[in-house]
């Protein structure tokens, strides 16, 4: 019986060991299952926080790239109100020499060039529509030069030495060109704001 109480007794012992493991076992296992959800969240956090920042990111960049499309369009729009302003301004001077306020808009630039053009010989280019008015205009001023009718233009002259090397253009488009592009912003400024 001693023996059989002996062998129960390691049972049991052995039962109780195999109980304590098991409990440890599951504690540990439980333990190690809560550490494994605890990382998922986390991972699953930081993935969602990733993807959130990845969203804003493409989300800016798309803002971006259509804010650059509009400011394009809208330069092309004020670019083509310009360009419509200044076609008006070009055929609006187109009929200048009509008026009656040309001859004196013609002298004006006649004396401008010429004064630019300084004490040596010039040629005078006109269009053929202005020689007598030139004629009349360097006689006034009592200038003698060479005048030729080689220009077409809607108004004024071009002045140039006699070898052609040095040319000073007073013509209503070139003084429109002028304007245009010494102009531009504050053109831009009073069309737009």
């Amino acid at each position: 019986m001693a023996f059989e109480n002996l062998l129960k007794s390691v049972e049991e012992s052995a039962e109780e060991k195999e109980r304590e493991l098991r409990e440890n076992a599951k504690k540990q296992a439980d333990a190690i299952r809560r550490e494994a959800q605890k990382l998922a969240a986390d991972l699953v956090g930081r993935m969602v926080h990733e993807a959130e920042i990845s969203a804003e990111i493409e989300r800016n960049k798309q803002l971006y790239l259509a804010n650059g499309t509009l400011r394009e369009q809208a330069l092309k729009s004020r670019e083509k109100v310009f360009e419509v302003a200044f076609e008006a301004a070009g055929q609006h001077l187109f009929v200048l020499r009509q008026n009656k306020v040309y001859p004196a808009i013609f002298r004006r630039l006649l004396e401008e060039t010429m004064d630019a053009a300084g004490a040596g010989p010039a040629v005078v280019h006109v269009d053929p529509r202005d020689l007598d008015l030139c004629k009349e205009s360097l006689l006034a001023r009592k200038i003698s030069c060479e005048i030729r009718t080689d220009l077409t233009c809607n108004g004024g002259l071009t002045v140039s030495s006699p070898d052609g090397q040095i040319t000073l253009k007073n013509t209503v488009e070139s003084r429109l060109l002028r304007v245009r592009e010494h102009k531009r912003r504050e053109i831009h400024a009073a069309l737009f704001g």
